[in-house]
């Protein structure tokens, strides 16, 4: 073979197939595919996690719809109504439901809840009574808040149902959605007027006394001075209604009036007035008003009614707060706020003021105000060394806890007509 023969050796052979030679895949590849698998298994697990919650929560709601609209018997009534009963209502009635002789009606084997069952108790809650109703043949001065805005239609029906299946043998209990329908009848109504006006609404109750006759009605010219002062103001005086509200019901660091005693409501504008109180608004007000004018503001805010506005809005433990209000704490020297104040903090008129349904912001300013000493207008001193007892998550705690119980029931007004107002109050406390 001649050398023009030969293959040059820079060309490829003949039979050369051409290929492209392979490249290393770069690490940031590696790293994005490991990601994304670890992600789709993320995924295919919170998607099996999340499909057998939402398993669990359809099941729970059929299982609560169900037990909406069927009887309330006696072992779930039990199961959740003792905890809100204990909470709400055994500082007057008792753990046992025994009540109080004279004072405060019983529960257990009482013959009003044996003949109207868990409606009755739950028509009482809803709006309170004003007037003598007879349990077991005694007669008793009815006197009780309304729970209307205190508690939801399951929390009523749940208490309602264990009162009457757990105290008086009672079948049935009743359905949250038949207490539904008696606060939508009931909305907007005054308290029942003693037993005798409950009996007329339920059938079967025993025999009730008669209604009292009304209270002796306020002179025209009186009144219409109170309503000019609430709505409007006059002169120098600003409207009431301006901060706490048409029914008293106050706001946040503006205290709840509607319900506390006239004759504590009267020192303390007297305290504003002679400067032992300190608030520059109420200072400014209250030095402009008459004597006459005084006592017929702190009678009008003492008969009046009003649903609860406060909530715990202050993040407090309230837990806590309920065992500083029920049993105190003496580790720190601390009395429980029921014991002065009364139960379910209620108020003891005319020296202690009512706590239950006060804004929680307001109730925590005082306490803080007694701990610091910008407020000192309590006699005793009592409240100052509470006030530095409690730390601040104390402060709030009993605040919130406070603000989430039922309304204190008004001062009835054959109660106010036998009142001398004018009787000094020994000791200020947290209002």
């Amino acid at each position: 073979m001649s050398d023009k023969m030969k293959q040059d050796p820079r060309l490829p052979d003949e039979t050369f197939e051409p290929f492209e030679e392979s490249r290393r895949i770069p690490l940031p590849v590696y790293w994005i595919a490991i990601a994304l698998a670890i992600w789709g298994v993320i995924m295919l697990v919170e998607t099996s996690h999340s499909t057998q919650v939402a398993d669990k929560e359809r099941a729970a709601q059929n299982a609560q719809d169900v037990t909406a609209t069927a009887p309330v018997t006696a072992e779930p009534a039990a199961a959740q109504g003792h905890a809100l009963f204990t909470a709400n209502c055994a500082t007057c009635h008792g753990d046992l439901g025994a009540g109080s002789t004279g004072a405060v009606p019983p529960l257990a084997k009482s013959d009003l809840v044996q003949a109207g069952g868990a409606e009755a108790v739950a028509r009482i809650a809803l709006r309170g009574i004003d007037g003598p109703i007879a349990v077991n043949g005694v007669t008793y001065d009815g006197h009780m808040p309304n729970f209307a805005s205190a508690l939801d239609d399951k929390q009523l029906a749940a208490i309602a149902s264990y009162v009457a299946t757990s105290f008086d043998s009672a079948k049935d209990g009743i359905a949250p959605t038949k207490v539904a329908e008696l606060r939508k009848a009931d909305a907007g109504k005054d308290p029942w007027a003693g037993g005798a006006e409950l009996a007329s609404a339920i059938e079967g109750l025993p025999a009730q006394p008669a209604r009292p006759a009304p209270a002796p009605a306020m002179a025209a010219t009186q009144s219409a001075d109170v309503e000019t002062l609430v709505k409007t103001g006059a002169g120098d005086i600003w409207a009431c209604a301006s901060c706490h509200g048409d029914k008293g019901q106050g706001m946040e660091t503006t205290p709840r009036l509607a319900g506390l005693p006239a004759a504590y409501i009267a020192k303390q504008l007297h305290d504003f007035q002679q400067g032992t109180r300190f608030n520059d608004s109420m200072a400014y007000v209250a030095k402009a008003l008459s004597e006459e004018q005084i006592q017929a503001l702190a009678a009008h805010y003492a008969v009046m009614r009003a649903p609860s506005t406060a909530r715990p809005s202050l993040k407090g433990d309230l837990a806590r707060g309920e065992q500083i209000a029920r049993e105190g704490d003496w580790s720190i020297g601390v009395p429980a706020c029921f014991t002065c104040h009364g139960p379910s903090g209620f108020g003891v008129a005319p020296d202690f003021p009512a706590l239950a349904a006060q804004h929680p912001a307001y109730t925590a300013r005082q306490l803080a105000m007694w701990a610091g000493g910008s407020r000192h207008n309590s006699p005793l001193g009592l409240m100052a060394g509470i006030g530095k007892a409690l730390n601040d998550a104390d402060r709030r705690a009993v605040a919130d806890y406070l603000a989430s119980l039922a309304p204190v029931p008004a001062t009835p007004k054959t109660e106010l007509a036998a009142i001398d107002a004018s009787i000094p109050v020994s000791e200020g406390d947290v209002q």
